[in-house]
């Protein structure tokens, strides 16, 4: 590595509600989704290179090359720029993988962010948006963070103002559920009565109560019938005192809704044991924010 650098944190999302509206003719779906950054975060180092691009991270089952969506991002603004420049991307995950909690999509967005950055470039967060909906659906959610509703594939984005006056507690086991997976076997024809009266909550300002008014996936239960597991994790969170609890995204990752950080702690040092990994987190206003620079 060359010694000019950025180091960026890349923070996990929460969807506090999710639903399918039906498929596309390019193989998503459209969806409406209440997104959410919290504190846990992946670290991105990126480091410019007189060679070309690479990817190396502390955790295995993360892909080092162009099947990585940082080396898609970078690529990809390589190529919307005409930059002939290398990088070399670092990551230190803490975000598990494969959880439903957006780390891969997340470090690419620090990977667009960092870049822009180090190169110089100068791109708005509104064109720094349309090179990330190039890479993943979720990427350009995480180029702003905070609260935003998600529609389309989840590329188009209302930013919402303020965060929920919450807490979250996310349990995730040792199971990696594939996206493709978790949307194959989501049933059809949910949308009803209990989706539009949630979609009324959604612009209000939001406490803990409200929250848990307002959590619904419809992926949840697809995923829940080949993995019971995280239906015992949604009942471990709500026997331990957790306010309301809900699978995010794909999964498996679950999350518990708490008042505040105290309660966060003490429903976690509850649920947690050998093969889970269990995070205390709040509401995080971006979606990424550098650590250092040089």
């Amino acid at each position: 590595m060359t010694d000019v650098g950025i180091t960026l944190k890349a923070f996990a999302k929460l969807n506090l509600y999710l639903q399918i509206l039906g498929g596309r003719e390019d193989g998503y779906h459209d969806i409406r989704s209440l997104m959410l950054t919290v504190d846990l975060a992946d670290d991105v180092q990126i480091r410019d290179s007189r060679s070309d691009l690479s990817v190396s991270a502390d955790s295995a089952g993360v892909p080092s090359g162009p099947e990585n969506l940082c080396w898609k991002a970078a690529n990809a603004l390589r190529l919307h720029t005409g930059v002939r420049r290398g990088a070399e991307i670092r990551l230190t995950k803490r975000i598990p993988v494969a959880a439903g909690l957006g780390g891969g999509s997340s470090d690419a967005a620090c990977t667009l962010a960092g870049l822009n950055k180090l190169w110089g470039l100068g791109l708005t967060e509104d064109e720094l948006a349309g090179v990330a909906a190039g890479v993943g659906s979720d990427v350009p959610f995480f180029v702003r963070g905070g609260l935003q509703l998600a529609e389309g594939r989840g590329e188009k984005l209302t930013p919402l103002e303020g965060l929920p006056r919450a807490w979250f507690v996310i349990a995730v086991p040792e199971l990696r559920v594939s996206s493709a997976w978790a949307y194959s076997v989501v049933k059809m024809g949910l949308t009803s009565a209990r989706h539009v009266t949630r979609m009324t909550l959604l612009s209000t300002n939001l406490d803990a109560a409200s929250v848990v008014e307002i959590l619904q996936n419809d992926l949840e239960e697809g995923v829940e019938k080949s993995h019971p597991v995280v239906s015992r994790l949604k009942a471990d969170l709500l026997a331990q005192g957790a306010m309301g609890s809900l699978m995010s995204g794909s999964g498996p990752a679950v999350f518990g809704v708490t008042q505040d950080k105290t309660s966060t702690i003490a429903v976690a040092s509850e649920v947690r044991c050998p093969g889970l990994s269990v995070f205390a987190a709040g509401p995080e206003q971006r979606g990424w924010a550098e650590v250092k620079h040089g």
